[in-house]
């Protein structure tokens, strides 16, 4: 096929995005279609916390990485892992040979496009279950992992965002791009890709201000607890301070102290102390302190 050598030598890296590169008598894509082992609950393997960008296109990985060359009379795929829309396009072309195959590279082009791009409404949706889930555990605030996760689901629902917009971009460009291997009559079938892109940007951008409010939520629930917790030690407090004064008072090695030598002066000054402890709580009680 005589492909141009840094086509190759993309092919022999994992890019994250989708990218689409011109040369005299071929085209070079790049397209991510939904890795069918993806747990949205599950943070790959390799990935650095600061970026959330993973090492490569494993079991972990939301995505996997499909490179397509397209000449005048063909269409080469390569791709490191089996794909389950592989396989609809196999047994689509085996219903109807003529719908893709028959059409031209350009048309058979837009039929794989088309079909890795509509995987990625499964993948939405275990994402909105994931979130709902984690929604769910809200109340369990003594739990940390559920804030960690919540921002876990942040991070991949922006990385997906992302690469659904490279996506469009690409798509773009083929419906703009004049070169001899590309054929104009495709453009309304790849102006319908992009609805299907916008849909998904759509549901993920519901999905990122979901994880956005659930977020603050739970940190409204945890200040919520840490204050009462506050206010209640804040109380605690307040009611012995009068024992610690009194005791640090009367505790003085002085001789002449009020009920120093009286007999009953220890149960005087227990009186006196809780009689100001229990005037404390009721103007605690009073101002609505707890």
């Amino acid at each position: 096929f005589a492909f141009h050598p840094l086509a190759i030598e993309d092919c022999q890296h994992v890019s994250r995005y989708p990218k689409l590169d011109e040369y005299r008598d071929h085209l070079f894509l790049v397209i991510l279609a939904p890795n069918p082992n993806f747990r949205p609950d599950k943070l790959p393997s390799g990935t650095d916390a600061g970026t959330g960008n993973a090492s490569g296109n494993g079991d972990d990985d939301p995505t996997h990485e499909v490179d397509l060359f397209m000449g005048r009379n063909y269409v080469v795929s390569y791709c490191s892992a089996a794909l389950p829309f592989v396989q609809v396009l196999l047994d689509r072309a085996k219903r109807d040979p003529k719908r893709g195959l028959g059409r031209g590279p350009a048309f058979l082009l837009h039929e794989i496009v088309d079909a890795a791009v509509d995987q990625f409404f499964a993948m939405v949706d275990r994402i909105e279950d994931e979130v709902e889930e984690a929604e769910n555990k809200l109340q369990e605030i003594g739990r940390e992992e559920v804030l960690a996760h919540l921002l876990d689901l942040k991070r991949r629902v922006m990385r997906l965002r992302r690469q659904m917009s490279d996506h469009r971009e690409v798509i773009q460009r083929l419906m703009r791009l004049n070169h001899p291997v590309m054929s104009q009559e495709t453009a309304p079938y790849f102006r319908d890709i992009l609805d299907h892109l916008n849909q998904i940007e759509d549901d993920l951008d519901v999905c990122r201000d979901t994880i956005d409010a659930a977020r603050d939520v739970y940190l409204a629930l945890a200040n919520t607890r840490t204050n009462e917790v506050i206010r209640v030690l804040t109380v605690l407090f307040t009611l012995t301070l009068p024992f610690a004064i009194m005791t640090s008072w009367f505790g003085m090695n002085f001789e002449h102290l009020p009920f120093h030598d009286h007999p009953h002066g220890a149960w005087i000054y227990t009186g006196i102390m809780t009689a100001t402890s229990a005037g404390l709580l009721l103007w605690l009680r009073k101002r609505e302190w707890f």
